[in-house]
C-alpha cells in the first residue's frame, strides 16, 4: 500500500506540474490561468508534502472541534469536485447539440487585434463560413461590439471576413453594441424579432462556451444548437477554467 500511495502522489505531482505548464503555455494572464495554476500548485504541494500534512491533520482531528471542522472542509471539497464534474459534463453535452433546421446562425464575438481577428475569433469565423456554405439558405448575425484596443467592432471584423470568403452580405446582419454573452444573445434576439427570423439558433462559438450561451438563449426565449469553433489546444485549459468560473458567477449572480 505504501508503494501504491507513493505512485499516486508522484502522478499527482507530475500531473499538476503539466497542468501548470499548460496554463503558462497560453501566455495569457487572466482569472482562468491564475485560478487554474493556483489550484494545481496546491494539489501538487499537498501530494509532495502529504506525510507532514497527514500528520498535521491527524493531530487536528484528535479533538472534537478539529474533527468537525475538517469533516466540513472535506465535505465542501467533495461537493466542489462533484460540481466541477457536473458542469464540465454539461459543457461537453451542450457542445454536441446539433442545431435545428432553418436556424439563424449567430456568431459570438471575440477579441479583434486592431482590425484583424484574433486567433480564437478567426477560428469562429472559419466555423461560421463552413456552416454558412453548407447551409446556403440560412441568415447570419455577427455579434460583438468594439472593445479597448480594437479599431473596429468584432461584428464588423466578422462581417468583413465572411464577405471576403464569398458569403453574401445580404445574408448577414451586424449586432455591434454587445460587450458580453448576455448582450450578444439579447441584442441578437432583438434583430431576430425585428426581421422575423425565428428563435432557433445555430450558435457559433468555442465548444466550452456553448453551455453558457445556451442558458442565456433560453432566458431570452431562444433555443440553441452548437456550431463549434476549433479551440487552439494551448488555450484550452486556460479558457475552459475561465468559462467554468464564469458559469459559476452566472449561477450565483444570475448573470451570463
Amino acid at each position: 500500500m505504501k508503494v501504491f500511495g507513493k505512485i499516486i502522489r508522484l502522478l499527482l505531482i507530475v500531473g499538476s506540474l503539466m497542468m501548470i505548464l499548460w496554463y503558462a503555455d497560453s501566455r495569457i494572464i487572466n482569472i482562468g490561468s491564475v485560478a487554474g495554476s493556483v489550484f494545481f500548485l496546491a494539489v501538487g504541494l499537498c501530494a509532495a508534502f502529504w506525510t507532514k500534512l497527514s500528520a498535521a491533520l491527524h493531530k487536528i482531528r484528535k479533538n472534537k472541534k478539529g474533527k468537525y471542522i475538517t469533516n466540513v472542509l472535506f465535505g465542501l471539497m467533495g461537493a466542489a469536485g462533484m460540481y466541477v464534474l457536473v458542469v464540465m459534463g454539461l459543457m461537453i453535452s451542450y457542445s454536441l447539440r446539433p442545431p435545428a433546421e432553418n436556424s439563424v446562425v449567430v456568431v459570438l464575438g471575440c477579441q479583434v487585434n486592431g482590425d484583424r481577428p484574433s486567433l480564437m475569433l478567426g477560428r469562429r469565423i472559419d466555423a461560421a463560413a463552413r456552416y454558412l456554405n453548407e447551409h446556403p439558405d440560412l441568415k447570419c448575425i455577427v455579434s460583438g461590439g468594439k472593445g479597448n484596443h480594437e479599431n473596429i467592432s468584432e461584428a464588423q471584423c466578422m462581417y468583413n471576413e465572411l464577405v471576403s470568403r464569398g458569403i453574401s452580405a445580404d445574408r448577414i446582419f451586424m449586432e455591434d453594441k454587445s460587450s458580453n454573452t448576455d448582450e450578444n444573445i439579447r441584442f441578437s434576439r432583438d434583430i431576430i424579432d425585428r426581421e422575423g427570423l425565428g428563435r432557433e439558433l445555430a450558435v457559433v462559438t468555442d465548444g466550452f462556451h456553448q453551455f453558457r450561451a445556451s442558458m442565456t438563449a433560453e432566458k431570452y426565449g431562444c433555443h440553441c444548437g452548437a456550431v463549434n469553433a476549433e479551440t487552439p489546444g494551448f488555450l484550452l485549459a486556460n479558457f475552459t477554467t475561465r468559462e467554468l468560473l464564469a458559469i459559476t458567477a452566472g449561477f450565483i449572480f444570475r448573470s451570463t
